[in-house]
């Protein structure tokens, strides 16, 4: 089995490297084009043993799962390259929201599914999300669910939830660095003699712990606030404060990336 990977950017590199360091791919099972022969040659490096195509009409001819990896704006063009070698013994595999399922399945022949995967993968830990196409058969979902169950903690969602979903998932790490970097920076302001390494390790540190926590003991994100809000005491009045300032946020936070994406989305020509 080969499997393809058209794109070398961020996410495409993350991927193929991710896939080859858990073993669900051997690294002579994945082929990879891009755009860039520098990309290219850094993936190849990053990975010896995987193949390098040339071309994108070389992936769609060797690999009948493939990967599109590269940007909504630059879908059309890549899909008018590899269209005349996809027929429905394909599985085609897109890797953000932009992109929607019906519109490759109404473009391609082939069997459609979305994979979005985190930057956190790349450590092998992480939520996934994956969704499946009409025409996508058993063995569609188990290969999906493999490889990504081998650098992830996979959920099957239907594609109208993946915009929200991603958002803690893919976005998340983004969201949840912000969130930790602000605390880190207040507690710096108030107390400038802590050095700025040692406070970011405690925040890291407190937030791995708390998630282990949950995970291991079954609490929930409300048991660890009351464990540690003693009525009347400092957390208590801390968590006030949250509730005042922050009551709406991140409704807003999310709302703002459902906009975005059906800004980008409406741009989109295929």
């Amino acid at each position: 089995m080969s499997v393809g990977f058209i794109g070398m950017g961020n996410m495409g590199q993350m991927l193929v490297i991710a896939l080859a360091r858990s073993g669900a791919l051997k690294p002579g099972e994945i082929v990879i084009s891009s755009r860039s022969p520098a990309k290219l040659s850094q993936a190849a490096d990053r990975v010896p043993g995987l193949q390098v195509a040339y071309t994108n009409r070389e992936v769609a001819r060797r690999c009948r799962t493939i990967f599109l990896c590269v940007k909504p704006g630059e879908t059309q063009a890549v899909l008018d390259e590899i269209g005349p070698y996809i027929s429905d013994e394909h599985l085609l595999v897109i890797i953000n929201n932009t992109l929607l399922i019906p519109m490759m399945e109404e473009r391609l022949p082939a069997r459609v599914a979305k994979v979005i995967p985190s930057v956190v993968q790349q450590i092998g830990k992480g939520a996934s999300l994956l969704a499946f196409g009409s025409r996508c058969t058993p063995e569609d979902h188990a290969l999906l669910m493999r490889l990504m169950n081998a650098i992830s903690r996979p959920y099957v969602i239907t594609e109208e939830q993946a915009r929200v979903a991603s958002d803690l998932t893919s976005c998340g790490p983004a969201f949840l660095a912000y969130v930790c970097r602000a605390l880190a920076g207040a507690a710096r302001h108030y107390q400038p003699d802590l050095a700025p390494e040692v406070v970011e390790a405690m925040v890291r540190e407190t937030a791995r712990a708390t998630c282990e926590l949950m995970e291991q003991t079954g609490l929930t994100f409300d048991d660890v606030i009351v464990r540690v809000s003693t009525p009347g005491g400092v957390t208590a009045d801390g968590i006030a404060v949250l509730d005042e300032l922050l009551s709406g946020v991140w409704e807003q936070v999310i709302e703002t990336t459902i906009r975005k994406e059906n800004f980008k989305r409406a741009k989109v020509n295929l």
